[in-house]
């Protein structure tokens, strides 16, 4: 059981968050992300048991990959998560619209189209680029999406977490005993946003591949569009350039359309898993291989 914090812990925190925003809003976004992809590296020299993990996933995923080429892919996956934390903290000190200008979109045609129709839309994405930035560009586009989060742990910090997500229109909906309120808004025709790439446990999971491995993934996206038959959208802002990202939606998965075998939350959850898994595919430094993805609970 994690032990209790505590109100000094948490002010603590903040505090060196406050002070590291401050002194990042005073760069540029793409220095900001430099120096945050320098301390990364740093990072990843010091703590021995994520490394290992984010290695050992990925020869996992890539076992046709010789072992160089697996250490310089753990460097970058490294580099990019620090750089996204830290061109978070800067974009926390000037709002949203300085991000908002560094994000071009592709196949917003979908989005808008899948939100017109009226049935409800599920955006399916992961820990992938920079989902921050993928909620708030959806969210500029006029769709205004509940976001599924779990809060941080400090709420002096998922305070200005939140008003930056919630800053284009978006809505937080809190990850525990979310499925009521996603219902509703599905129902009223709304969007969601749900990052559905995480090891999930019981009584949620279902095990599919994933990287052709077991997998104990979360069945609640399936059961939304299998009982709603909302159109499943996937998408992801991936970086393209120092501090610049691309926002792509994909065309829209009808579950109406599918054949009655292929429907099903075990079917359906590991045809979402595939979608994810030529995401990430397409660009694997850019996700969260710090994770410990595959790992089996014990009974």
């Amino acid at each position: 059981m994690p032990k209790k914090r505590t109100a000094f812990r948490n002010r603590l925190e903040a505090l060196a968050a406050s002070a590291a925003g401050a002194a990042l809003a005073q760069t540029t976004p793409a220095a900001a992300e430099a120096f945050g992809r320098a301390l990364a590296r740093l990072y990843m020299r010091l703590d021995t048991r994520r490394r290992n993990l984010a290695r050992a996933n990925l020869a996992r995923a890539f076992s046709d990959l010789p072992a160089a080429e697996i250490e310089a892919l753990t460097v970058r996956v490294f580099e990019h998560f620090g750089g996204v934390a830290a061109e978070l903290l800067q974009a926390m000190g000037h709002g949203p619209q300085d991000a908002l200008s560094r994000i071009e979109t592709e196949g917003s045609e979908f989005a808008l189209a899948a939100l017109a129709s009226g049935r409800g839309v599920l955006f399916l994405t992961a820990h992938l680029g920079n989902w921050e930035w993928a909620a708030l560009g959806t969210g500029a586009l006029g769709i205004s999406s509940g976001v599924v989060a779990r809060p941080l742990d400090n709420p002096l910090l998922d305070a200005p977490l939140t008003r930056l997500r919630t800053s284009t229109g978006n809505t937080v909906i809190a990850k525990r005993d979310a499925a009521r309120e996603m219902l509703c808004v599905l129902r009223r025709g709304g969007a969601i946003g749900i990052l559905n790439d995480q090891r999930a446990r019981p009584p949620d999971a279902v095990t599919v591949p994933f990287f052709g491995q077991p997998a104990a993934t979360s069945s609640a996206l399936a059961k939304l569009a299998d009982r709603t038959e909302a159109l499943v959208l996937p998408a992801a802002a991936i970086r393209i350039a120092p501090a610049r990202w691309r926002l792509t939606f994909e065309p829209a998965l009808d579950v109406r359309t599918l054949p009655e075998e292929e429907r099903g939350v075990e079917r359906l959850t590991a045809r979402l898993n595939g979608i994810l898994e030529s995401m990430i595919r397409r660009h694997p430094e850019q996700w969260l291989w710090l994770h410990n993805r595959w790992k089996v609970d014990q009974k």
